[in-house]
Formats: structure tokens, sequence, C-alpha cells
């Protein structure tokens, strides 16, 4: 059905046939002026899938005028789906051509535009190929490079495929869709909202077979969230409910036993698991059942069922009915045992909070009607039970993110008493090299403007934690070395190690010394060259983030958690605090969440790899042995890999041999 002119702007759509007849009878000479002005008018029209679909009832007008010709785009035949992504992602009149180029892909496959070379089949594969290869833009995913992106960029592709998928059916990606939904769940983030978006498009938008295989993989995440257990999938919450109230014990053993196993599998636990949890608040036999927990879990309930019960009564609702997994992974850490954990935590629930943090925890639950305080505790479950699940959102504030996730993992009292400190006075406050730092006291850091879809921790956290963290940059700017030899001890605690080096000089924005740079990491950080030693702390390092096709984004905080050898490859596992730990970062360079010996939350590299990336990283001094001993064609494969991505972007600085 086409749509009308009326349905958008007067004056827009009528810009819009002035230059399109313009250019249309434009000469040769003038054909790029005019050309420009119809591309202007193209701006507004891409900024919304009503004035995209309009575009597309006049694709055969556009193609005809010649919107295409001396263009990469001219030949529909030569384009390629999976450079798709990244075209879009170019911003300005790039993005508005590729998506008329998307536009005239979907006029050949219905029949509207002919090409004799260049038949509907091949073009409707290439839609599809094209959504298959860009599930990060059909459903956003949080990553560095897509939170890089210009506003206006973000708001032409999110309208194009909003268009898209009303005209390609989402049926046809069934197997991807599968793998991306499994992908995200073994990263086992705290934050599950986009995969739960995932999975209800599915439930609403797919029409699944038990009898297909692509069909089961799917359906196993839709009863997950929908049906996760037989009961539960022919009642609606208030009914499950109602039914569970009379239900018999043995009735409720097995609905412990079954909505166990779907939170276990998938990391997903919804507002059924929340209900029961509830219904059986004081009775430890069966919170072990409906949490699925170990022999340690269910040790540590044994030794506080109290205060469990309580925490469950209080935090544990059908808002937060993430946290359910996290609080069984927090019991399997045996965390409440650990004092200041429970008594942190205890602090939490009766603390009068701050009345600004208070709406800043409802704007991330704009429908709960449940008290912030206790919308923070459930979180506090969800961040100590899983401390590598944590993601800086469409922030730039992966330092923050970073230290959360490694406080969680080493210092959890600690944490809670920032958590606690911030929540009741809006405030936090850290030592630099002697000197008091009070957040209250700074302008912004580098979050202008914060997102609010996180975790409440990190919405309590982050604000004080990046304005300090930019503070402490500020005050060790301008020293002959990285400011981030002293501020990441400062930040993150006495565990990080004192030894520092980095390839970047701020002072000449070069690449300096890079074969020791990179040897001093083999012999550091390598089993093979530092005596088969291990990480005992993660360690924070910086890593030149770099795009699908190696072209440099930016900075990136990044932590180090092991070395490990996996298959005969020795790999590098990393918190990478984007929560997204699969981005490209050159075509042959991607690292894996799961298949290499991953923990939940964990992404690797193998090691050469991973070290082509690193740009400051710190060390143990007495780990530095003879940088010679490393093997020349190793440091060589990291050099080429480096020079001929991130570093074709700057000047490098290489001493004439080095004598190692």
């Amino acid at each position: 059905m086409e749509i009308s002119s009326n349905s958008i702007s007067g004056n827009v759509s009528k810009k819009f046939f002035q230059t399109l007849k313009a250019f249309s009878g434009a000469s040769p000479l003038l054909a790029e002026e005019h050309k420009k002005k119809l591309l202007s008018s193209l701006d507004l029209l891409t900024d919304s899938k009503e004035g995209v679909e309009f575009l597309y009832n006049h694709i055969k007008e556009l193609v005809e005028a010649g919107i295409f010709k001396d263009t990469m785009w001219d030949d529909p035949a030569k384009l390629v789906p999976s450079l798709v992504g990244g075209t879009l992602k170019a911003g300005a009149q790039t993005t508005i051509i590729e998506i008329l180029s998307e536009l005239r892909m979907l006029a050949i496959a219905n029949g509207i535009l002919t090409y004799k070379k260049y038949p509907s089949g091949k073009a409707r594969t290439f839609l599809d190929e094209a959504l298959v290869n860009n599930l990060d833009l059909l459903f956003p995913a949080k990553t560095e490079e897509n939170r890089t992106l210009k506003k206006e960029t973000v708001k032409k592709i999110d309208a194009l495929f909003k268009f898209l998928t009303t005209q390609i059916p989402i049926a046809n990606i069934k197997g991807r869709l599968a793998k991306e939904i499994e992908l995200i769940c073994v990263q086992r983030p705290v934050v599950t909202d986009r995969v739960l978006e995932m999975i209800s498009t599915i439930k609403n938008e797919i029409r699944l077979s038990a009898d297909q295989a692509e069909d089961q993989r799917l359906l196993h995440y839709v009863e997950a969230v929908y049906a996760p257990s037989e009961k539960a999938g022919e009642l609606d919450i208030n009914e499950y409910d109602a039914y569970l109230k009379k239900a018999t014990r043995k009735e409720i053993v097995k609905e412990c036993e079954e909505l166990s196993d779907t939170m276990q599998e998938t990391g997903l636990s919804v507002n059924y698991h929340a209900v029961l949890l509830r219904h059986i608040a004081n009775e430890g036999s069966l919170i072990k059942a409906a949490l699925g927990l170990n022999n340690v879990g269910k040790a540590e309930l044994d030794k506080h069922k109290k205060f469990v019960s309580e925490v469950i009564r209080t935090v544990i609702h059908p808002d937060t009915a993430r946290s359910c997994y996290g609080l069984a992974r927090l019991l399997e850490r045996s965390l409440l045992s650990h004092q200041p954990v429970k008594s942190g935590l205890q602090r939490i629930l009766g603390l009068k909070m701050d009345d600004d943090v208070a709406e800043l925890i409802k704007k991330s639950k704009p429908k709960s009607s449940l008290e912030p305080k206790y919308i923070l505790v459930a979180d506090c479950l969800g961040i100590l039970g899983q401390p590598l699940g944590v993601g800086q959102g469409w922030n730039p504030t992966c330092q923050s993110a970073r230290g959360i996730s490694l406080w969680s993992s080493h210092a959890p009292g600690k944490l809670l008493r920032m958590i606690e400190s911030a929540a009741k006075s809006n405030t936090l406050w850290m030592r630099f090299e002697g000197n008091l730092i009070k957040s209250e006291e700074l302008t912004l850091g580098l979050a202008k403007k914060l997102d609010y879809n996180l975790d409440a921790v990190s919405i309590v956290l982050v604000p004080h934690l990046d304005k300090i963290y930019n503070e402490m940059m500020k005050r060790a700017a301008n020293r002959a070395d990285d400011a981030h030899k002293w501020v990441n001890p400062a930040m993150y605690g006495h565990w990080i190690p004192t030894g520092f080096i980095s390839a970047y000089d701020y002072l000449t924005n070069s690449i300096k010394d890079y074969e020791k740079f990179v040897r001093t990491f083999y012999i550091t950080h390598h089993p093979d060259y530092n005596g088969g030693h291990d990480l005992a702390y993660p360690n924070p390092v910086g890593i030149f983030l770099t795009s699908s096709t190696g072209k440099l984004i930016g900075f990136h905080a990044v932590s180090i958690l092991r070395v490990r050898k996996v298959k005969g490859q020795v790999r590098v596992f990393i918190l990478n605090p984007n929560n997204e730990g699969r981005q490209r970062w050159q075509d042959n360079i991607r690292p894996t969440v799961a298949g290499n010996g991953e923990r939940p939350g964990e992404s690797s590299l193998p090691f050469h790899q991973f070290a082509s990336r690193l740009y400051a990283f710190h060390f143990n001094q007495s780990d530095l042995d003879d940088l010679g001993r490393v093997d020349e064609t190793e440091y060589q494969k990291v050099y080429e890999l480096a020079k001929n991505s991130w570093g074709e972007s700057y000047q490098w600085m290489e001493p004439a041999g080095y004598t190692f």
C-alpha cells in the first residue's frame, strides 16, 4: 500500500519533487550540484519510517533520474550484503544513498524495478543476507562502534530497518536469530532487555514449528520467557500466582524444578520465577530447587536462610525478576558469608535514599511501583552474582563499568559501601595522590547525558565514578607518561601492578617504541615466556578499538582476566564492558564468547591478535626478563596487524634496531 504525499509535510514533499525534477533535467555540467540539493531534500525523509516508505514509493523515479549513476552503487549485481552495515554507519550522504540502495533492492525483489542481469530472487536473497549481517542494527546492540555513531545516523538506520521489516518476513532469518540469542545469553548479561525484546518479536511475528530444527532453537528461548514451566505456559502471571496459592507441595516442587531448569540453561529469569520465589520465600528446600543451586549455594542458603527469605520478600518482584538469577549466582559465590557483603546489603535495605538518586532509578524502570532502594538491592544481587555481566550501555563510561566488575569480583564489600554512600548522599569521595576528590564538586565527566537503560547499581555509581576518573586524568595530564599509569591504581585499588607501559605518545600523537611494548607484553603475560604464570587479579588495559574494517574507532577500556592455552592456542580472556564481546575488530579479528573455553561474560582472542590492539597495560616489575627471548615471528605478526589497521591513523616512531 502506497503512502500518500499528504502523510509527509507539504514543504518536505514539495522540496523533494522540485529537486528531483531539477536533477532529472540537469545538464552534465550542473548534475552534481543538483544531486547535492536532491540529497539534501532526502535528509528529513530518511529520518522516519514514513519518510522511508515515501521514498520507496518514488524509488523508480529516483533510479531513472540517475541517483546511482557514476557511484559504487550503480550496478546492484556488484553490491555485497556484508558491506551494507558499514556503509549505513558512514553517516551523511553515504548513509542516505545506502538507504536508497536497499529501497531499490526491495523494488527489484517486488518487481517494481527490473534489471536484466539481476533477477528479483537475487534481490530478495540480498536483503535477507543484509538483515542477517546487521542484527545489531535490527536489534541495536550497545557496542562501542554503535555508541559512537551520530544520533542523526542512528535515526536514519532505525527508520530503514523499521520499514524493511514490514516488507521482509523476519522468519527468513530464523537460524541467525537463534544463534544471536544463544550467544547473547551465553554471556549472561545483568540487563537482559535487548534479548527479551528479540524473543518478544519472535513470539509475536514468527510462526514456529516444533518439527523444525531452527524453530526448536527459538522455541527453547520463547518458552523460557513465556512458558518456563508447563503450567506457566497455560496461565498468565496473575493466574499463575493464584494457582501457586492452592497448589499441592508436589505441584510446587514440579514448578521449582522446571523453572530452575530454564533459568540455568538460558540465564534468563522472568516474572514467573519472581512470583514462585515470593510464594516459597520461607521454605529453604524449595528455594534451593527453584534457584537450581549447587552444593556450595545450598550450604550458603542454609547459613543465611532468614536473610535470604527477607531479601526475596522485599526486593524480588516481577519488576525485578532478572535478579532471581543473580541471587542464585551470589549464593554460589558464598558472598553472604563475607560479612561486608551481608552487612552492606542490610545497610542499603535500610537506608533513606537521596531524592535525586531515587528519581534516577525510577527512570530506568518508569512502570515500576517498587521503592527505588529495593530496585537497587535487587540489581546488587545481579552485579554481585554476575560480575562479568555488567555493561556500560550507550554511555562512554567503559572505565566505570570495568571498575564495578572488578570490585564485584574482588572487593564486593567495598563496592556495596560505595553504592550506599552514593545512594544516600548523591556523592562519592576518592583519594588521588593524598588529596580527596569529591564528585559533587566536579562538572560533567565523559558522559554528558547518561543513558538510563542500565542496572540500578550503574545508575547510582557511574555519574560519580565518571566524573572522578575524568578529574584524576586531568590532574595526571601533561606528565612524561600516560596518565593511566597513576589513575588506574588510584581508581581501582592496590592490586593494580606497579609496572606500566604505553605504546601511544600523547604529546606527539604517535606510536613509539612499539617493538619494546609488544615484547614486554609477551614476556609478562604469555605463558611460554613468563614461566606459565597467570594473572592474580584482572589487569585494566587500554586498547585501540577498531571497526570491522580495521579502522580506528577510538580508545577503549577492557580488563584482561586470564591467559590460557586452549586447543593448542594461547588466548587472552577479557571483560569487554560494552556488554557485547563479539564485536568484530577486523575481518579476521573477532573475539569469541563461547567455544574456546570462555566463562560466562568473557570474550577471548588469540594472544597475538589481542596484542595487536593493545596500547597500554600494567605488569609486575619482577616479571620483566630478557625481551630478546620473544620470537621475532611473533612480534612481526602483531606489528603487521597493528600497522595495517589502526596504525594507519598515527605516525610511527621506531628506533633504528633494538638490541635486547
